[in-house]
């Protein structure tokens, strides 16, 4: 009779199948990270410019806009719910 303890102790190593070359290969191929490539793209913070004027509380939207079609400082009809109705809203510098 077979006593458990013979198969317990295995002394075979886990990774004895893949070669010590090709574990190296990818260990290195996980740890080189890429730079991300700056987009097109960007997103930007609208801000009311009338409610800026008049110190009152100023109503801010996300956005997105394209680098290439749009390079200058967008400006948009938003609505504004601190003055209850629609002002001119314009990028904010980063």
């Amino acid at each position: 009779m077979l006593s458990a303890k013979s198969f317990v102790g295995s002394a075979t190593p886990l990774r004895a199948a893949v070669p010590s070359g090709a574990s190296q290969a990818v260990n290195r191929r996980c740890v080189t990270a890429m730079a991300k490539k700056k987009g097109i793209r960007v997103i930007i913070t609208l801000e009311c410019t009338e409610a800026k004027e008049a110190g009152a509380t100023p109503s801010r939207y996300t956005t997105q806009k394209s680098r290439k079609n749009t390079p200058d400082r967008l400006e948009i009809m938003k609505y504004n719910p601190y003055l209850r109705r629609h002002t001119l809203h314009r990028e904010l510098k980063k």
